[in-house]
């Protein structure tokens, strides 16, 4: 063989050589992955427990304004509707 040839089969399988096989690539980048990860959580900012509360309750008073106005629209429509079909019932 030429020397330029033998070379090139060097270089070849050198680089080959330094070349990490795809398990180490891949277990490589689950590692860089959960570092990012990591990196991530600690640019959060948690909300305090004060405004976490103050939270909790204006959500929970929502709720119950909303229950008590659909309540009495299904009370008021219900007897309304009821006041409808009896006097229907009535005519016939």
């Amino acid at each position: 063989m030429a020397e330029k040839e033998k070379k090139e089969i060097k270089g070849k399988n050198s680089a080959a050589a330094k070349k990490p096989g795809k398990f180490k690539q891949f277990l490589h980048k689950i590692v860089d992955f959960f570092k990012g990860l990591k990196s991530e959580f600690n640019k959060i900012t948690w909300a305090s427990k004060k405004s976490t509360m103050r939270n909790f309750v204006l959500v929970l008073v929502i709720v119950v304004v909303a229950a008590v106005v659909i309540g009495l629209a299904d009370w008021a429509l219900g007897g309304l509707f009821n006041a409808i079909f009896k006097g229907i019932n009535n005519l016939f």
